[in-house]
């Protein structure tokens, strides 16, 4: 049985690999992936994206749900090109040692254990409401890159002040 992706983006340049970051953030809200989740689905999205954008130059990038994984893959968007693909593999086997080339332009993600939106309809209405939250500019999705960016440090911070109590606590156990 072939799966056929409930969203497709046309990938042509930068902002269109920004916009595929936007969506996929979107879809992992949707789909109820939550913050951290939702945040390595949207960066691993763009990467696939600027991979894409280099190798084929104008690509698709598919949004399918398979074995209870979100899956998100690039594809040439130039289907007459089978030459250029052809080549483009026997280059990729060259740098990537492990696995199907193929295989390097795609991300594939657990979904949450609650969600196992498989049916039509349901997928229907998650694409019809990115098409509603489309409104919202490039503009809004650097200000969800800075919170993510501003908690990770944060989080990093109270790591690295665990670490120095536990540091201060072993290295003079006669304090105080």
């Amino acid at each position: 049985m072939t799966i056929t992706p409930f969203l497709t983006l046309k990938l042509a340049g930068k902002k269109d690999a920004i916009l595929a970051r936007q969506r996929a953030r979107r879809v992992a809200s949707l789909l109820s992936f939550d913050f951290h989740e939702q945040a390595c689905v949207a960066a691993g999205t763009f990467v696939v994206a600027c991979q894409a954008l280099v190798l084929f130059g104008r690509a698709r990038l598919c949004f399918q749900i398979e074995n209870n994984q979100l899956q998100i893959f690039a594809q040439d968007a130039r289907p007459e090109t089978e030459l250029l693909a052809n080549q483009i593999s026997k280059r990729l086997t060259g740098l990537f040692q492990d696995g199907d080339p193929k295989s390097q332009f795609r991300l594939a993600k657990q979904l949450p254990l609650q969600e196992n939106p498989t049916a039509e309809s349901e997928l229907g209405w998650i694409v019809k409401q990115l098409e509603q939250a489309s409104c919202n500019g490039l503009f809004d999705e650097i200000i969800r890159q800075n919170q993510e960016i501003l908690t990770l440090l944060h989080e990093v911070r109270l790591f690295q002040g665990q670490g120095t109590k536990k540091e201060e606590k072993t290295s003079n156990p006669h304090a105080a």
